[in-house]
């Protein structure tokens, strides 16, 4: 014997406390049939129509009686409905299978967070994900320019045709791109990603991708080039190969004409290379400027130039104090290894009694190319630690991590090592900070004090690898 759960559109497992569900009596298992006079197809039916200063609700309960509220409410006010599903409607899966997709190439048994790949567009517009148009019809489309849904964000790595659908493996995937100009002439903001890949969507292609896209702007806001990452669980996928750093030295060469137009043209570069190619050429990045609003930092662009602006204006606040003695880890992904020695040799000048050993341990489980401080996790810092400490090297009272390391919403790294095991491993206090330079020089500089683990908390999104996944 085995049981079928139902979904059920709409059902609630809770209300919030001290809401207007609550007032008006609404219960678990109760379902909201319709949201002034629209069927609930999903949560963008309900979060536009929530938004309203009066608001119809049709509600089934668990007897089977169907009542209506009449509710009048602020426009900003929610109504405090907790859905069994968020998106109340299933999440879409991904159902390309990219030559690149990281997910395929993470090791066996990870938790299943990591592994569910969406292609929805409405998390691209709540969450900031990036879809493929593949698993889209017009009638997608056409809700998306009811709603005003935008920005919406298109994982776009060529416009080639045949190209796409290669990397895609999916033969409709060039296709779709006819969708793009469906939301441009409804002014529906756009930004792009091309994932990179050697020898397959570089060189002419990329120019090609580039000037097709670039006919788009300024509705089209963004061209965002990430490289492609390779972990060492690529057996039986796609022969790709690693960008090297003069693979990185000749893109940064080849897109800069591109940004230098574009910003004379729209005010913007429109095309941003994600700062691993900077750090990899070890090329000087474009101006702090550039980057506008950061609004692509989540996919690991100007994370660097933001962290270097408010570093110096933070540095400039403190005085020089010799009194301050004391010896501290400081754990980093190698890509930033120099980057953070040059750093601490800025903090050195003003508190030269100050001691920060800088360690970037080897990525063991994803692969020694894997060099991000985003993918470091709990075991390989702690066999790194444990090494360090068999040579007698002096790592001071605690070590230092960024929370980009850690899952949102819970102290554990990706290989599901707990914050509280690696210090119980390695016998040292740990401090985590929020990724923000403020933060960075607080727990080099300040006595935080004998805690065991101290955390700075950031109400803003975090540019994890868990959190760009928005799974569920």
């Amino acid at each position: 014997m085995f049981e079928v759960s139902i979904i059920k559109k709409g059902r609630l497992v809770g209300v919030k406390n001290k809401s207007i569900a609550e007032e008006i009596g609404l219960k678990k298992g109760d379902v909201v049939l319709s949201i002034n006079g629209e069927e609930l197809f999903d949560i963008i039916d309900y979060k536009f129509n929530e938004a309203d200063s009066f608001v119809e609700l049709e509600v089934e309960h668990e007897n089977g009686e169907i009542e209506i509220f009449e509710i009048e409410k602020d426009e900003s006010e929610e109504l405090g409905i907790i859905f069994e599903n968020d998106l109340i409607d299933k999440p879409r899966n991904c159902y390309n299978k990219c030559i690149f997709c990281f997910m395929e190439q993470l090791p066996k048994n990870v938790r299943k967070t990591l592994t569910f790949k969406d292609d929805d567009y409405r998390l691209s517009f709540f969450s900031g994900n990036y879809i493929t148009l593949t698993n889209m019809k017009e009638f997608d489309i056409d809700r998306i320019i009811k709603y005003r849904m935008s920005p919406i964000n298109i994982s776009i790595h060529a416009t080639d045709e045949k190209v796409r659908c290669m990397m895609l493996n999916n033969r409709h995937a060039g296709e779709v791109l006819k969708y793009l100009d469906k939301l441009v002439n409804a002014n529906i903001a756009i930004n792009t990603q091309i994932v990179l890949c050697k020898g397959i969507n570089d060189g002419e292609i990329l120019d090609k991708t580039i000037k097709d896209l670039s006919k788009y702007a300024p509705i089209l806001k963004s061209i965002c080039i990430v490289p492609v990452g390779l972990s060492n669980q690529r057996e039986g996928l796609y022969p790709l190969k690693e960008l090297t750093k003069d693979d990185c030295i000749n893109i940064i060469s080849q897109v800069k004409p591109y940004q230098e137009t574009f910003y004379k043209e729209f005010n913007t570069p429109l095309v941003f290379l994600a700062d691993e190619f900077y750090l990899k050429a070890n090329k000087e990045f474009p101006t702090y400027e550039s980057y506008g609003e950061f609004e692509q930092i989540e996919d690991g662009i100007g994370i660097t130039p933001l962290f270097e602006h408010d570093f110096n204006i933070q540095l400039n606040k403190l005085k020089k104090d010799v009194s301050i003695n004391k010896t501290l880890t400081l754990i980093v992904g190698k890509i930033v290894e120099d980057y953070m020695r040059d750093k601490i040799n800025c903090i050195n000048k003003l508190f030269p009694n100050i001691t920060v050993n800088v360690i970037s341990p080897v990525n063991n489980y994803f692969g020694k190319q894997i060099t991000v401080t985003g993918l470091l996790t709990g075991r390989d810092i702690i066999s790194t630690i444990k090494a360090k400490q068999k040579e007698n090297v002096d790592l001071g009272n605690y070590i230092v991590i960024s929370d980009v390391m850690l899952k949102e919403d819970e102290d554990i790294f990706l290989d599901d090592t707990r914050l509280e095991e690696l210090k119980k491993q390695v016998g040292l206090n740990i401090v985590v900070t929020d990724g923000t330079a403020k933060t960075f020089l607080d727990a080099i500089v300040y006595n935080l004090g004998d805690i065991d683990i101290y955390k700075y908390k950031n109400n803003e999104k975090r540019n994890s690898y868990e959190n760009s996944l928005k799974t569920y």
